[in-house]
């Protein structure tokens, strides 16, 4: 027991050995630590079943789940260890609340991300329905997303469904003229008749609209009206002639071919008979064309929709388990409060360590911790203090140590400098006493020959200069 108080104890980020001499704070920790081991172990089980339903490997998702849980353990144990013991009261002021938001916030975030794979994990089975709706709706999508394609396929049905009802109205009037040629002749000219009556009726009708037509332009030209109305009469006035022109004959070979049906019963009943075989050949054949087209393009619908299962066969990973989540809360009202209640639940377990640190009064174990940090905080600093000073001796000590060398130096190089002075001084002294006697000897042993070797020089040039004169 002794070893899960201090596990505990260390889970909570308290100091083991002050608290243990702390006897009545020993519950409190206690609490707040089996509350973030605890925490750790559901998130442990929500990594690992959200792993597990993304790539549905055990090994991975038992690995996945330990290093989740270890995660957020480590978290909780930060945010509870740093939150400190706030003002030491049961209340929680505005200031308390300003320096714990942070961590609420963390701690609010981790509750939500907790909570939803366990909330996966609860609602599985009727998750695993909405699923495999989605299934049936994703293949449905991408099915539809080949508008083209199969819009071209029903295009061809829809020309094939065509075609089956000439090739019957063909084959049946085949077999009414070999069955009853007579009938077949009488009803052929009941249609032309029926046809012919409509298209004079039209043909009446495109009559008065020429008449009138030209009525209006007759009446512009005698009343002297501009040109450009003129013309626009004009203008409808040819139109309504073409349109008449085109129902008149129409009219016309509706009218040959009442006659020709009159005057030659044989012959034109041969000739129905081909054309409707030539037709029915033509019908037939495209029939088949059809077919292949259409057996062509199913057969490629078909292995795109197989394609479309298979790909949606696997949407069932954790994304869809979330999207499946969201349709069956907002389908069932029991569902969505269940799910926030369960979300609620997780962030107030993990808020609830700091909040009771900041509720809870001060202890013998916060004033042993302060002892501590201030006398930790009054160490550092004289040792801080200390090393300063030591700093600023040896700084002194080497500034003395250079001025006093310096002093030295100067010292040397001033006696030095003086001696140099006094022996250039002797030197120069003797240096002028023997030039005075050199030339003084020079002097005393040469003065007169240098006067007369002057002076015969001097007259030898006088009177070289007079001859030349």
């Amino acid at each position: 027991m002794k070893r899960i108080n201090r596990f505990f104890w260390w889970c909570a980020g308290a100091n083991i050995e002050v608290l243990e001499k702390c006897p009545t704070d020993h519950a409190k920790y206690f609490g707040v630590g089996g509350t973030i081991v605890f925490t750790a172990l559901m998130a442990s089980f929500a990594g690992g079943y959200a792993f597990f339903t993304a790539f549905k490997s055990v090994i991975p998702s038992l690995f996945f789940g330990a290093f989740w849980g270890l995660l957020i353990f480590n978290l909780d144990r930060y945010i509870v260890s740093t939150i400190g013991k706030g003002d030491g009261t049961q209340k929680i002021t505005v200031e308390e609340w300003k320096l714990a938001a942070p961590r609420l916030l963390m701690a609010i975030l981790l509750g939500f991300v907790i909570s939803t794979p366990l909330e996966l994990k609860i609602f599985e089975t009727e998750i695993q329905t909405v699923v495999e709706r989605l299934k049936i709706d994703k293949a449905v999508e991408l099915q539809n997303r080949d508008t083209t394609f199969v819009s071209n396929l029903n295009n061809l049905k829809e020309r094939r469904t065509s075609i089956d009802n000439d090739i019957n109205k063909l084959t049946y009037d085949k077999t009414s003229l070999s069955e009853n040629a007579g009938k077949f002749f009488e009803n052929s000219i009941a249609e032309q008749k029926v046809d012919l009556k409509n298209k004079q009726s039209v043909l009446e009708v495109w009559q008065r609209k020429v008449n009138s037509s030209y009525s209006s332009y007759v009446q512009a030209k005698n009343d002297s009206l501009s040109n450009s109305i003129i013309n626009k009469r004009l203008g409808e006035l040819r139109a309504n002639q073409s349109e008449r022109n085109k129902v008149r004959e129409e009219v016309q070979t509706i009218q040959d071919k009442i006659e020709d049906l009159n005057n030659n019963k044989g012959n034109a009943i041969i000739d129905e008979k081909n054309r409707i075989n030539d037709l029915l050949a033509s019908k037939q054949q495209e029939k088949i064309n059809l077919n292949e087209q259409i057996a062509s393009k199913q057969k490629t619908l078909d292995k795109k929709n197989i394609g479309y299962e298979n790909k949606t066969e696997n949407y069932d990973g954790f994304a869809a388990h979330l999207e499946a989540m969201s349709i069956l809360t907002s389908e069932k009202s029991a569902v969505f409060w269940a799910k926030w209640l369960i979300t609620l639940l997780f962030i107030f377990i993990e808020v609830a360590p700091v909040l009771f640190k900041l509720m809870a009064e001060s202890g013998p174990y916060d004033d042993m911790m302060d002892r501590l940090k201030h006398e930790s905080f009054v160490s550092e600093k004289q040792k801080i203090s200390d090393i300063n000073d030591s700093i600023n001796t040896s700084i002194k000590i080497s500034t003395e140590k250079n001025q006093n060398r310096l002093d030295a130096e100067i010292a040397g190089n001033k006696a030095l400098l003086n001696k140099i002075a006094l022996a250039q001084a002797e030197i120069a002294e003797l240096a002028v006493e023997k030039w005075k006697e050199e030339e003084i000897n020079k002097l005393n042993g040469g003065v007169n020959h240098i006067i007369n070797s002057n002076g015969l020089e001097k007259n030898e040039t006088s009177e070289k200069s007079k001859s030349n004169g």
